[in-house]
Formats: C-alpha cells, structure tokens, sequence
C-alpha cells in the first residue's frame, strides 16, 4: 500500500504539472460520470488478508478439487484430489489436519481452481492460511482478491433485492473502506477481522452481485488524495453522524454528516426498545464494567446527528461514563439499535426511544436505497453521503 499511495501521489503531481484532463467514464447507467483515471497506479487487482478464525481449538476444512499444502518457505509439503471435512487442531508437534501431521507454525492450503476450500462449511475463493498460536490454539487467515472480498461482502451487508444503483454505491464504499484497512495494517498478518464488516466467504455472492462489483472495478473515494475509512450503517435517522464523534477519528468534509431525508418513515428510522436493569448491568459486568442498581443512562455530548459520544450510567454506586458506541455494542446492537436515544426509568426496565439503527456515520444504506428508487445514479448517492470526496479508479 506504500507504494500504492505514492504512485498516486506520483499520478496528481504529473496531471498538475502538464494539465491532463480528468477521465470521463461512462457509468454503468449510461451516464457521464468524472471519475480520475489510475489504473496504471496498480499493476493488478491487490489482495486482502480476513481473519476468519481466531484463538481457536478447533475448525474443520475442506477441499473439493486438487490442493497443495505449502510451508512458510512456499516448498510443497503435502497435496491431494480431495480433502474430506477434516478437523484443524494444534499440539506440540505442529499443526494437524484430520489424521495428517505437520512440523510447522504455519501451512498454507491453496486449490488448483477458485472457490474450492470451506472453513466451516462455507466456501471462499482464496488461499488459506494457519497459523499456530500459544496454548495449542489457532488462527485462520484467508488472502482473497480484493475484488471477491468485496462480492462477498456486498451480499451480506445491502439485501440482494434492492435496486443496481444502491448495490453499485455499497460497493464502492466497501472497496473504499477495505482498501483504508489494507493501508492501515499494511504491516499486520491480516487486514481485517470478521467484526470489521459482513462476510460469508462465496455465500454473499451470486451473479448478479458479481456484475454489480464489477461496474465500479477499481474506483475508490478519497479526500486530498487520500483514502478514508468509508463507514456506513443501516438508518441514519434523519442525520449521519461526524466520524470524530463516534470513532475519534479525524472530522473531514465526507465524514462530517449530512442531513438525509431518505430513510425517514422506514423500520427504524424511530423506534422504541425495553430492556431490564438487570440485563445492562450483566453484560456490562461481562466487559469488567462494574455497576449495580442502574437507576436509568443518557446519552450525553450528543453531536449533528443527535448521537451522543458518551453514556453517562446513574446507579446507587455512583454513576459512570462510557463511550456510547462502546455501550451500544456491550448492552448488544440487536437491542439497543443506536446511540440516537432518550431514556426513561420504568421500574426494573429501562425503555429507549430513538432513531437510526448503526453508529450514523457515512453512508446510510435505507437512504441509499430510496435515493436508488427515487431515480439517484450511485455517484450521486456517493457524493451526497460523502461530500467533496473524489472518486478514483486505481486499478
């Protein structure tokens, strides 16, 4: 990614200096677009590292077609025709796989065609790697073209049955948000985990998600040539939300929020939830957070888009204050939908109302998708939920 990011710089320094014009692509509605052309900037389609398991005892894998097993010194230690399901596992020796031991920390499985491995009975495209870690356990780490990756996450994040132009937005923003990972843990053993987005390996794709990917290859977002982790989340709520008030992150123009009148009147765009005192007080204990006797929380500092950065808990032994996102993701997303909320003391229960269901940063997908129906083309979709961002084709 280094040399990514300086061949881009590379690309703006030469386009200033002997006046270039900006490529005009047609997009995939037909429609002129102004999208800064670099695919020389990439030789070919990058890879990404995904943490699919982590800490583990024990996973199983399969192979349905011809495979190689490879050392960390890529020298050809086993191979096969077939690999029936078969349990990972670690002891003193190395790394076992079914009844078949190997002396080494890390193996590296690879299939003659694309799509042939499955770590716990879902399929992906790339080349697994397992790695040993202390007390007999493991990771596993798949190295997939980003391209794929991004299929595959496209059909687990945005429903299948929305509109081209919605799908076509999500993937750019996903690719964006992959390639700032990629960028940002360059140095790591993977670049991102099962927490950073929805991926389900070739389960999230089908034909025609594989077509919408391809209709925006290659074209990032980026700001002062830059570019920046593109968040996004289900409902906003009315308004997205300024990165640096949810994530600390630097506030630039396409983080800063937009008004969005997109998602109104959709499923949680206002809401209501109860939940017991006992219940918030359990899974904060789980977190090392003590408190007891809960006597109602609020959502304090609250920002544009009426999400508050901290949650103050009044209980009977003092009170305390924890990031709202933090709080949101402890207490469990599916129950408390966004840090947008009032709160009201009911007894043993504490109930919620509030709007937008995620963190409200970046892209909002029920406006994005009733942009789509509205008639929007993606690039508009993108350029108001990101404003004064560019987009770029870097490959």
């Amino acid at each position: 990614m280094n040399r990514v990011f300086v061949l881009i710089t590379v690309a703006v320094l030469f386009v200033a200096c002997v006046g270039i014009p900006i490529s005009c692509q047609n997009g995939p509605s037909g429609i002129q677009e102004p999208v800064r052309d670099y695919r020389p900037v990439m030789e070919k389609t990058p890879t990404v590292r995904v943490l699919l398991v982590n800490n583990a005892r024990e996973a199983h894998i399969a192979v349905y077609g011809s495979y190689q097993i490879t050392g960390s010194l890529t020298n050809i230690i086993d191979q096969g025709q077939g690999l029936p399901k078969s349990a990972i596992s670690i002891n003193r020796y190395g790394i076992n796989i079914g009844a078949k031991q190997y002396s080494n920390s890390e193996i590296r499985i690879t299939s003659l065609r694309d799509g042939e491995i499955e770590v716990n009975n879902i399929r992906y495209r790339g080349e697994i790697k397992i790695l040993q870690q202390v007390s007999n356990r493991f990771s596993v780490i798949e190295e997939v073209k980003l391209e794929n990756f991004v299929a595959g996450v496209l059909g687990s994040e945005m429903p299948h049955s929305w509109n081209d132009e919605a799908l076509r937005a999500q993937a750019v923003v996903i690719r964006t948000y992959v390639m700032y990972k990629r960028k940002e843990k360059r140095d790591d053993i993977y670049h991102l985990d099962m927490l950073d987005l929805a991926y389900r390996g070739m389960a999230g794709e089908t034909p025609r998600i594989n077509k919408l990917v391809q209709d925006t290859v290659g074209m990032v977002m980026a700001y002062n040539w830059n570019i920046f982790p593109a968040y996004f989340h289900s409902t906003c709520g009315g308004h997205t939300e300024d990165i640096h008030q949810v994530f600390g992150k630097e506030s630039i123009p396409p983080l800063r929020g937009v008004v969005c009148k997109y998602c109104a009147n959709t499923k949680y765009s206002n809401w209501r939830v109860e939940m017991n005192k006992s219940d918030i007080e359990k899974r904060l204990r789980e977190a090392n957070i003590s408190v007891s006797n809960i006597q109602t929380v609020n959502a304090i500092d609250q920002g544009t888009g009426i999400h508050g950065a901290i949650v103050e808990i009044i209980a009977a032994d003092g009170g305390r204050e924890i990031n709202a996102n933090d709080f949101r993701l402890l207490v469990g997303a599916n129950n408390l939908y966004s840090t947008s909320f009032s709160a009201k003391s009911n007894g043993r229960s504490i109930a919620f109302s509030g709007r937008g269901y995620g963190h409200g940063v970046g892209l909002c997908q029920y406006g994005a998708q009733n942009m789509a129906l509205k008639g929007f083309q993606w690039t508009d979709i993108v350029k108001y939920y990101y404003p004064e961002m560019e987009l770029l084709r870097v490959y």
